[in-house]
Formats: structure tokens, C-alpha cells, sequence
């Protein structure tokens, strides 16, 4: 019997990798005459970079890059083995976690240092860069990224602007050859697991911007600033972002690297199974075992778990699951197909399950999943 073990991070405990371990101790306790292939996952978003290191060979490169109040950091990417795929975390240069929460100020932080990274990954050679888009701390729709780039942004008078939130209604014009001529035929990914407009309601600005520190009249500046930036991407580059579905992630960056770099907007797991070339590991695959810290309405919504599962599904691989908790109802259990589903805290409660994680996981694993494996059901 071959064994893929698929997981997610349990988040707060264990990463992917360690997950993986830990029940792979439990089936080999268990007798269970099994090939097990450990293939430790994410979703595009915390811990992503971790999982590209490992199946992609990759290197972390770490560079001085500009965070979000332009102050000097040091940012780290990954570059795969062979050179030719760069991933980039947004967060690691221009994210809310760099600022403490009285500098959270989405009117003036920029991207500025997350078109450092991309730069930096070009001029090695990189023909493909993959953006993770969550976690900023900005607003400005990647503008401050096609500066850092090359772009000449400018006002009416002609003058260069520097654009971060407050300033995006005041540009008239985006002069994008010198980024072009950078990015040639590169291709540009962004992970988008949202699916809100540029700006609107339900935009960037009014979903975002408040966690990232606006008050209610800083929303309203920054929703102007977006619906500026939108209609003259419209007249100058023929492209509509409001009917772009996802360009509000990252306080617009998707949006933004759509409408000027050409990015493919993609879901996480789509871009995580690429890379890792998932799809044929399941293939080789005679039973499949995925999981994550938490099964609740969010893991409908394109979490790791309902991809795995819906690519097991699609090979007619039985695959089982594994949580810390779970938080289904009876039509989710229905909905995720699943061929069974085990819980940490329903096996050995939810103080175990948050500090014990690792044994909980593999005498989970060496009794009712072995068990339900041998017997092929759930």
C-alpha cells in the first residue's frame, strides 16, 4: 500500500513538516504494511515559503529592502534550485506584522519593498515570480512594487508623486516602459484567495483597510483614491479592475500588478499543487491523508484540505483527514466528500490537542486512522 500524507500546518503548533512526521510515527506503529511519501503543503498563505524550500530545493535569499514606512530591513525570498522560479511573500517586506500598532497607517505605507524582492529576483534570472498577496500593510495597489521597479508616476503638474494611499487621487499619469523592459516575458503570479473588487463596499479599502489601522473617514480617502486609480487603469490600459474578481487583495496589489505586470490572479492551492507537482504524487498514491488545525466554514472556501480532496477525488483515491477541531455541520461533512474525518480534540480533548499535538497526532494515527485504512472505509 502507498501512502501520501498531504497536510497543512496545524497553526499554532505544528508546522506541515512536523505534522507529516508525526503520523507517519503512528502508522509505522501500527503495522500497517505501507510506502509512505511525506508531502507537506499550504495554502498560499503562512507557511508557504517553508513548503517551496523544501520541494523546490529552494534557497532563501536575503536582501536590504524598504518596510512599509520606508525604513531599512532585511527581507527574505526563496529562489527554487535551478534559478528560474522566485516566490515572494508580500508580508516579509511590506506587511502589518513589521509595524506596531500605532504606525499601522495604510495612507502612507507602501509596497515599496516588496518591488525591492521582485527586482532583486529578475536580475538573478528568475523567469517566474509567485507573490503571496496577504498580510500587507498597505494600501496602495502595488504602485509603491512599479516604483521600486522603475515606473515614473506623475500629477497634473507633471511632477512625481510617491504613491501610497493618500496619494493614489492625485496621479495622472503611469509611465511603465522602464518595468516592462525588467519583466520582459516573465511570468507573474499573484495568490489571491479572496474574491473582493478593487474598490466598492466590499473593496479593499472598506473590507481591509481598517485592520490595517483607517478610521472610518481614512476607509472613505483610501475608496477614492482606488475608484481614481481604477478609472484611469481603465482609460490608459483598457482594463476594467472592477471586473477583475480578487484585485482588492492586498489593499489592491493584486489589482494592481493585474492591470500593470500582467499577473496571473490564481488561488493558492492551485499554485501550491503546480509547483510541487501534487497532482502526481496523488497519482502514485493508493490512499491519500491530508488535514489543518481547524475544519470550519473558511476550509470550504478553498483551504488546503477541500483541495486535496477534491484532486484525491478526482484520481478515485480514498483520502482521510485529520484536524485539531472540527466545526463542520452535517452538510459541510457532506459537501467536503471526505472518506472520513478525525479530530484531535474529540479523540483526546482540546487541551491535549493544543500542547500534546504531536503524540495526539500519532496514536491518532496508529489506532482509528490505521484502522479505518486497513479496513478500507470510514
Amino acid at each position: 500500500m502507498k501512502i501520501l500524507i498531504a497536510p497543512d500546518k496545524f497553526k499554532g503548533t505544528l508546522t506541515a513538516a512536523q505534522v507529516c512526521n508525526a503520523i507517519e510515527q503512528g502508522l509505522l506503529r501500527s503495522g500497517l504494511n505501507a510506502t509512505i511519501w511525506k508531502f507537506p503543503l499550504a495554502d498560499g498563505g503562512e507557511g508557504t515559503l517553508d513548503i517551496f524550500l523544501q520541494h523546490k530545493n529552494g534557497k532563501l535569499i536575503e536582501i536590504e529592502v524598504y518596510d512599509p514606512l520606508m525604513r531599512e530591513i532585511k527581507a527574505g525570498y526563496v529562489l527554487s534550485e535551478d534559478g528560474t522560479t522566485a516566490f515572494i511573500e508580500m508580508a516579509s517586506a511590506s506587511g502589518l506584522a513589521l509595524l506596531k500598532p500605532k504606525e499601522r497607517k495604510p495612507l502612507r505605507t507602501t509596497t515599496f519593498g516588496t518591488g525591492q524582492m521582485i527586482k532583486d529576483a529578475l536580475e538573478k534570472g528568475a523567469q517566474q515570480i509567485i507573490l503571496g498577496v496577504g498580510g500587507s500593510a498597505t494600501n496602495d495597489a502595488a504602485l509603491g512594487a512599479l516604483v521600486a521597479l522603475g515606473a515614473k508616476i506623475t500629477d497634473q503638474s507633471g511632477d512625481l508623486i510617491f504613491p501610497v494611499g493618500e496619494s493614489l487621487k492625485y496621479i495622472v499619469k503611469i509611465e511603465l516602459q522602464p518595468v516592462l523592459n525588467l519583466i520582459e516575458s516573465r511570468r507573474i503570479t499573484a495568490i489571491c484567495d479572496v474574491d473582493n473588487p478593487f474598490y466598492g463596499s466590499a473593496g479593499a479599502a472598506f473590507t481591509y483597510a481598517p485592520q490595517k489601522g483607517a478610521d472610518e473617514g481614512e476607509v472613505q480617502l483610501l475608496d477614492i483614491g482606488l475608484h481614481h486609480l481604477a478609472d484611469l487603469l481603465l482609460r490608459d490600459f483598457k482594463i476594467d479592475l472592477q471586473q477583475v474578481s480578487g484585485s482588492g487583495a492586498g489593499g489592491g496589489f493584486a489589482g494592481g500588478i493585474h492591470a500593470l505586470m500582467g499577473a496571473a490572479l490564481k488561488r493558492g492551492t492551485d499554485v501550491v499543487f503546480d509547483i510541487t507537482n501534487f497532482k502526481q504524487a496523488v497519482a502514485w498514491a493508493d490512499v491519500v491523508i491530508t488535514g489543518e488545525g481547524k475544519l470550519d466554514s473558511q476550509t470550504m472556501k478553498g483551504k488546503l484540505v477541500q483541495g486535496v480532496v477534491a484532486v484525491a477525488q478526482k484520481f478515485k483515491k480514498p483520502v482521510y483527514v485529520i484536524c485539531g477541531e472540527c466545526q463542520f455541520t452535517e452538510d459541510q461533512f457532506r459537501t467536503l466528500k471526505a472518506t472520513a474525518v478525525f479530530s484531535l480534540v474529540n479523540s483526546v480533548g482540546k487541551e491535549a490537542a493544543m500542547t500534546q499535538t504531536g503524540d495526539a497526532l500519532s496514536k491518532l494515527a496508529e489506532l482509528p486512522l490505521a484502522k479505518s485504512i486497513k479496513k478500507g472505509d470510514g
